[in-house]
């Protein structure tokens, strides 16, 4: 018998990005989420560029589906209603250096002593311990510290590289909502406790470079550039003008179909370090160079198209290099439910959905997201979820 699935109560006291994409996350897997937010301007995301509709575009891909409580944390009530929170809520969300949190009473020790069994999760830039614990995060700040920044240098004066985008603002969002989810199920199965969950967006953009960091580690060197793979996984330009195609023919038997289709010299095929014969063994090709010369010329006679069709029907790896749009308008982002609608304003905006859905067994391909609410107002929910947390008489007074 089914019977109706509880659901995840979260207060969310974060801004901005990571927090904020935390209980997005589990808002989309059907969490209640309250956003408290300041009555004055409210989550910066409201007001950051591009605007849609007069609010910020970020507001809606990560604020839909929570309702938003206002109260000043100069309020003489800002302590009884973080009480109330903490008593209600089985997670809460805190975006802020731990020094801030104690200074504005939302810290682990006074959420404890509201509900010793919460779920406190710290988002924090640097995390709680360590010379850089108390500095600043702000945008790219933490992947700097992390050696994640490329620099370009242009006209003698260094830049970001144009079209990269921060790792550990997001992936901490991530790794937060994760860390929930296990502290919950922790709680709830033989440690009846308070959990306290900590995640600094400094600490994901150097787990990002897992690779590099396990080889420096242990070797002194970093991971293998793609750049240096060789001529059997790197790019190719095709007919098309300015159209590039990602082969990885690799393991022995692709790299045979792959002569054959592309119709490289037949002494080509046996051509590798094979090993054992299993047709799993890998070569680069990087010790042959006329290889990449001889490859670049045949898959230039070809449109991307007419590539696409015959290693497909071969199974041999390999992928267009497609933009964003392209990407965004395939017909399996469509089937995918890559996007989903929302309001803001009274009017539809599409946001990134979750990439995770989950199902009954006899079904899994028929996985539904629950509903998602739209981007709230500013303070739209005040009033209700007052009364919620018994505060009624307070609904005029913060």
């Amino acid at each position: 018998m089914t019977g109706v699935v509880p659901r995840l109560r979260i207060v969310d006291f974060s801004t901005h990005i990571s927090g904020p994409i935390a209980s997005h996350l589990l808002a989309e897997m059907g969490a209640d989420v309250i956003k408290v937010e300041n009555p004055t301007g409210g989550d910066g995301n409201r007001s950051t560029q591009p605007l849609l509709h007069g609010l910020g575009m970020a507001h809606a891909a990560l604020n839909a589906g929570a309702r938003s409580l206002t109260v000043s944390q100069r309020s003489p009530n800002w302590g009884p209603v973080v009480e109330a929170c903490a008593k209600w809520a089985d997670v809460v969300i805190v975006g802020t250096r731990p020094k801030d949190a104690r200074r504005r009473g939302m810290d682990f020790a006074t959420m404890q002593k509201a509900n010793p069994r919460i779920v406190y999760c710290a988002v924090s830039g640097f995390g709680d311990v360590g010379a850089w614990r108390d500095h600043t995060a702000h945008g790219q700040t933490t992947d700097a510290f992390a050696g994640a920044v490329p620099v370009e240098w242009v006209n003698g004066s260094p830049e970001t590289r144009r079209g990269w985008r921060t790792t550990g603002s997001t992936l901490s969002g991530v790794f937060a909502a994760l860390g929930i989810q296990n502290a919950i199920y922790r709680r709830d199965h033989g440690v009846s406790h308070a959990q306290y969950v900590s995640v600094s967006l400094w600490a994901c953009a150097m787990w990002w470079n897992w690779r590099d960091l396990t080889s420096l580690a242990n070797t002194g060197e970093s991971w293998s550039d793609y750049t240096d793979f060789g001529s059997r996984y790197t790019l190719y330009e095709t007919a098309d003008p300015k159209r590039v195609i990602l082969v990885a023919p690799v393991e022995r038997k692709f790299w045979e179909r792959f002569c054959d289709v592309v119709g490289l010299p037949a002494e080509w095929r046996s051509r590798g370090a094979w090993v054992g014969g299993s047709g799993m063994d890998t070569g680069s090709g990087a010790d042959y160079a006329d290889e990449k010369p001889g490859i670049a010329e045949r898959l230039r006679s070809k449109t991307l198209d007419e590539w696409t069709r015959l290693f497909s029907a071969q199974e041999i790896p390999f992928a267009p290099i497609l933009n964003l749009k392209e990407a965004l308008d395939s017909e399996h982002a469509t089937a995918n439910g890559l996007m989903r609608e929302t309001s803001m304003n009274g009017q539809p905006v599409k946001i990134v959905a979750s990439p995770v859905r989950i199902a009954a067994s006899d079904q899994p391909e028929q996985g539904q997201r629950p509903p998602l609410s739209d981007a709230p107002n500013l303070g739209a929910h005040t009033r209700e979820i007052l009364s919620e947390l018994g505060l009624q008489h307070l609904v005029d007074r913060i």
